[in-house]
């Protein structure tokens, strides 16, 4: 599947296309750069629902996760602001999530930038202080899933019941 096509399932639902000025002034706040991929990604989505058609990505031989939701770029800034009620990995951006409820996330750090992550969210700790990137991925809490964004929508297929 390639970022348009996939880009074209997500219904929008009030979220906004970002424009460069919002990403660069993202990326300050991040102190970093956003991968190209991802950047392209957000200039042509506002984030939003899948629904139909239903889209599945590989989480093990055999077994296909669907993913439910992609965040807009407003999302992912509110939920860097704003971390979630539990501790998470630092470096890690949620960007979007699966029907099972799990985060899909985007790795900023510089030995993993770019790589896609899933936060099983059956895994997390409530309290306490987040661990480290390599100690989460070691205890199952998160699951690497692609080496870049789009390496993870090229995996992507419409999930077709009739197969």
């Amino acid at each position: 599947m390639t970022l348009e096509e996939f880009a074209a399932t997500i219904e929008n639902r009030g979220g906004e296309r970002a424009t460069e000025g919002q990403l660069l002034a993202f990326e300050k706040k991040l102190g970093k750069t956003l991968p190209a991929d991802y950047r392209t990604f957000l200039g042509i989505s506002g984030g939003g629902m899948i629904f139909e058609p239903p889209v599945a990505y590989l989480d093990a031989p055999g077994r296909d996760l669907l993913l439910r939701h992609m965040n807009s770029l407003a999302e992912v800034e509110k939920n860097f602001a704003k971390p979630s009620s539990y501790p998470l990995p630092e470096g890690l951006l949620v960007i979007g999530n699966d029907a099972g409820g799990n985060s899909i996330m985007l790795c900023v750090t510089q030995d993993r930038y770019g790589q896609i992550f899933m936060l099983d969210h059956e895994m997390v700790a409530y309290e306490g202080d987040p661990e480290p990137l390599d100690e989460a991925e070691e205890n199952g809490l998160i699951t690497q899933y692609s080496q870049s964004f789009s390496q993870f929508v090229s995996d992507m297929r419409i999930d077709d019941d009739d197969e």
